[in-house]
């Protein structure tokens, strides 16, 4: 890597660094709330299971009291309230209006506000600020016919939450649904005003709302920033290496195509085509194989979608018709009407130059041109449909056809026929795979070859792998048909054995098998 990559890779990896703290506010957001959410719902958890068990547990303390004021109630109030550490204080309040409570001089049940007036039958939730607003308690009251008991919770958990962070910067606020202008909450109240980071619902109708200060989420997003920047950096990091194996990827390929063109490693395999109407061999397509020096043969989807795009088809197609030619022209095709076709790219059909060593090949081949035909798909966009349909027109006056391969599945659809005067066209395997089942791809099948025999035009089926959609194609008038049914694409030595075994009239309905010594790589 040269000085100037070094240093493009550099400022990609400072730019990825900084887009990524830009994110930042956004990151402590979501950082603050995940860890103090995990605090509130742990915190309401305690809250709940608490206010759950106060039924039975202060149907055990009522059971202790005289509900008087006397010694005996006075003595259990502070007994309870200094063994319960959740408890903070303990009050009663007898039939005849007489309050006592573990802590004197304690006045809290005259500022009471209902939260949950119908937590049970007997109890109710309330809040108290007797304390001031920053010192609210809830308070668990039980009523029977004897009087009433209150207990005051200590709010440890609320304030370990704003401990945990500081007292100053997280206001919690738990409020009920039936009643939201009764709240308990701790903190400062200006932070009413400040980010809501979530309210949280729980049983018996709570909430829990949490506010934080500005100043704390800055505080967490200074503390994210370098973690953020560093991981942005990582990101550049992944993201260069990514292109530069990708670059020297198609670098690599790229050579390996030239020299492979150069060394004479691409080679035709043939597939036959049938006539199933007279049980007889329409032709073949001619399909690229690369078989490298050493190596097996490399499947086309390897290289084929690099060379389009690179150029490098045009020479290997060139290769691959010198090679057709030669073969073919040994099994005296050139005295029957059977046709090769051969893949070409749009690109191909736009510039009559592109074809010139492919056509001096074919006419000087033992071959007829009419022997001859470019199979194009529509896969790829054409650039230039007026100069293309010249192209096809002055090749259709040479006897070479042109057919639509893959047809209904890209660009053109069937706008390429009219346009370009095409009249052969060649039915996608996705469409014949439907025969027999229940995909609506079977529809478009049928509309397709009834456009086909509408517009009375030669078309041929591909991928035909079973009898049924072999049987379905003929009586439907698709009687050419090419796929695994009949044969798989082969080297020249395996099609001309396919050839011969035609010539003893061996039945074209049976799938064709080929000797195991003679199998090459499929």
């Amino acid at each position: 890597m040269n000085v100037r990559n070094w240093l493009s890779s550099f400022v990609i990896l400072i730019l990825c660094g900084l887009l990524a703290t830009f994110c930042s506010g956004y990151v402590s957001k979501l950082y603050l709330r995940h860890t103090i959410n995990s605090d509130a719902e742990a915190m309401l958890g305690i809250y709940s299971k608490q206010i759950e068990t106060y039924e039975r547990k202060l149907a055990e303390f009522s059971n202790l009291f005289l509900y008087d004021c006397g010694p005996l109630d006075q003595y259990q109030l502070e007994n309870l309230a200094y063994k319960d550490y959740f408890i903070r204080r303990l009050s009663l309040k007898t039939r005849t209006g007489k309050t006592c409570t573990s802590f004197a001089g304690a006045n809290g049940e005259r500022t009471l506000s209902p939260l949950l007036p119908f937590l049970t039958p007997n109890t109710s939730l309330w809040v108290t600020n007797s304390a001031g607003n920053d010192q609210s308690l809830l308070v668990v009251q039980r009523e029977d016919e004897r009087g009433a008991l209150f207990v005051h919770m200590e709010p440890l958990i609320t304030d370990s939450l704003r401990n945990n962070y500081c007292r100053e910067c997280v206001l919690t606020a738990i409020s009920a649904d039936s009643n939201p202008t009764v709240a308990f909450w701790r903190g400062d109240a200006a932070l009413f005003s400040q980010l809501l980071l979530f309210k949280y619902e729980v049983d018996k109708g709570l909430n829990i709302r949490v506010y934080v200060s500005d100043k704390l989420l800055q505080k967490y997003r200074l503390q994210i920033l370098p973690v953020l920047f560093f991981v942005g950096v990582a990101l550049g990091l992944v993201m260069i290496v990514a292109i530069r194996l990708s670059e020297f990827r198609k670098l690599s390929l790229h050579t390996l195509v030239e020299r492979g063109i150069q060394n004479r490693e691409f080679i035709p395999y043939y597939q036959p085509i049938v006539d199933v109407s007279s049980n007889s061999l329409y032709g073949c397509e001619m399909l690229a194989r690369w078989k490298r020096r050493g190596q097996g043969l490399i499947s086309p989807m390897e290289f084929i979608p690099y060379v389009e795009k690179s150029g490098q088809i045009l020479p290997i197609t060139d290769q691959l018709i010198e090679k057709t030619v030669a073969e073919i022209g040994k099994l005296n095709w050139g005295e029957t009407q059977q046709v090769i076709s051969v893949n070409v790219v749009p690109d191909q059909l736009e510039q009559l130059e592109t074809l010139e060593s492919s056509l001096k090949l074919i006419h000087q081949s033992r071959l007829q041109p009419s022997q001859i035909a470019f199979e194009v798909t529509e896969r790829k966009r054409f650039t230039n449909l007026a100069m293309a349909s010249q192209v096809i027109e002055m090749l259709r006056c040479q006897g070479i056809d042109v057919k639509l391969d893959d047809a209904g599945t890209g660009y053109g659809g069937f706008s390429y026929i009219q346009q370009l005067n095409i009249r052969s066209l060649k039915i996608d395997k996705m469409f014949v795979e439907t025969i027999g089942t229940t995909d609506l791809k079977l529809s478009l099948l049928d509309s397709i070859i009834a456009f086909g025999r509408k517009a009375n035009m030669e078309m041929i089926a591909e991928g035909v792998e079973t009898q049924e959609q072999s049987q379905y194609l003929a009586e439907h008038g698709v009687t050419l048909q090419q796929g695994f049914y009949f044969g798989r694409p082969m080297p020249f030595r395996d099609f001309a054995y396919y050839c011969k075994s035609i010539v003893s009239r061996k039945p074209l309905t049976e799938r064709f098998q080929i000797p195991e010594a003679v199998l090459y790589d499929r």
